[in-house]
């Protein structure tokens, strides 16, 4: 699948904002496409952080998280800037040539939103819930949500529904009675009269969400500029995490991502409660295992995979 790139209103490329002496280091990068996600590297691109580190990142959009991880995999890109972890975990136990950087989010951002009436997760007893597939992280997230309020597997049904959008859908018709989404469509179901019954944020704190990935015959030939993408990663997030930036951070995603206003504000204001994004580029060697573990124990990857084999040495700081 190509991915096509899109060029945002008001684009300023990372290279023009500040001018070296020399031209900037370019680095051709992927992501999925989206919104508050992705606020740390609307920052880099037109906040000047990664032209103040000489870099010219290029951001090319996919639909999927296989889409971007195959690019990856194929060369076609140099890094992926965030994705869903487990894409690239896949692809390596596979045998890609691929190293994770980086975590990106380090908590589900996603939301349980139900029917008007219903006043916490126990009272899902005997309701239905939109997820993902069986596979998809939604499911093992609405689980510990559900055990963490005394319901059982039994004492529910779910319902696979896709994505995000189609699992609102199915609420708003009626056919389910809950569902987990991303905002903003969280705050959207909140204003058509539906309820929050609780964040994945806050039962689910030891897997993380998405990374930053890189091809390794790219990224051996390139260590320095690796370690300087990383470095200007963790300028955005202290950037979009120090609270004086709330609303030239707003005034940002509705320029660039066509956010409404109140959506990038109410976004914002959730993705610091939860504390989305990992402030620095080390990473844990227990999330990692423990991310392991859950698509080890789903028959998803090789008993063979360990953290070490997911990272890229010279550049990744494993800890605990």
């Amino acid at each position: 699948m190509k991915i096509s790139k899109r060029s945002f209103v008001g684009l300023i490329s990372a290279a023009t904002l500040v001018r070296p002496a020399l031209a900037a280091d370019k680095i051709v990068g992927g992501t999925l496409g989206g919104q508050a996600p992705l606020w740390p590297f609307y920052i880099g691109a037109h906040k000047g952080l990664f032209a103040a580190d000489n870099l010219d990142v290029e951001i090319n959009f996919a639909q999927s998280g296989a889409a971007i991880t195959q690019q990856l995999t194929a060369g076609s890109l140099n890094v992926v800037l965030s994705v869903g972890i487990t894409d690239p975990i896949h692809a390596i136990d596979k045998g890609a040539p691929l190293a994770l950087v980086r975590i990106i989010g380090n908590v589900p951002p996603y939301v349980l939103i139900g029917k008007a009436g219903l006043k916490s997760i126990a009272d899902l007893k005997g309701k239905i819930v939109s997820v993902g597939a069986a596979s998809d992280p939604t499911t093992l997230y609405f689980e510990r949500m559900a055990a963490a309020n005394g319901l059982k597997q039994g004492e529910y049904e779910t319902r696979s529904a896709g994505v995000a959008a189609a699992r609102f859908a199915a609420l708003q018709a009626g056919v389910v009675d809950a569902a987990m989404v991303l905002p903003p469509l969280n705050f959207r179901a909140v204003q058509a009269g539906f309820v929050t019954l609780g964040l994945a944020a806050d039962y689910v704190k030891d897997l993380p969400f998405t990374g930053m990935a890189v091809y390794k015959p790219w990224a051996a030939a390139n260590t320095m500029l690796v370690k300087r993408l990383l470095a200007a990663t963790d300028s955005c997030v202290a950037w979009f995490s120090n609270g004086a930036h709330r609303q030239e951070a707003i005034d940002l995603l509705v320029a660039i991502a066509h956010a409404k206003a109140a959506d990038a504000g109410a976004s914002y204001d959730l993705l610091r409660r939860i504390a989305y994004f990992e402030p620095t580029s080390d990473v844990s060697r227990r999330k990692l295992q423990n991310l392991i573990d859950v698509e080890r124990n789903a028959a998803r990857v090789s008993g063979a995979l360990t953290p070490e084999r997911l990272v890229m040495p010279g550049v990744t700081t494993l800890t605990d």
